[in-house]
């Protein structure tokens, strides 16, 4: 996954809203703060009020934008379960929030994230 545009910067704060893809996917993300004026590498990305989070009828992968700034309905495979790590493509995102106890790694999962967060190099 790669910074593939930087979208809007506020030069006091460092704060951004970015692009984030794997060539396939892409997803509008918000980063805090960078000390980097031109960040070339995405160290993290993590949901921020991630919800309805429930197994797949099928195995694909979706990013779907929906109708708020930055929250999206997402579709992708467990990674890992512990630290929920969803991978939707090649991008990978962790969950703040602890996956339902009938899904396991591998399962496809879909759910709604209100805002992703990604921390920068």
């Amino acid at each position: 996954m790669f910074i593939k545009q930087i979208i809007d910067r506020d030069e006091i704060s460092g704060e951004m809203d970015i692009i984030i893809s794997d060539g396939k996917f892409e997803l509008l993300c918000y980063c805090a703060q960078s000390n980097n004026s031109f960040p070339s590498k995405v160290k993290e990305l993590e949901t921020f009020l991630s919800d309805k989070i429930v197994i797949a009828n099928n195995n694909n992968y979706f990013a779907n934008k929906t109708d708020d700034y930055y929250s999206y309905h997402l579709q992708g495979k467990v990674l890992e379960c512990k630290q929920p790590i969803v991978s939707i493509g090649e991008i990978h995102i962790l969950l703040d929030t602890p996956l339902p106890k009938d899904i396991k790694e591998n399962d496809f999962i879909e759910f709604f994230a209100q805002r992703i967060d990604c921390r920068v190099y």
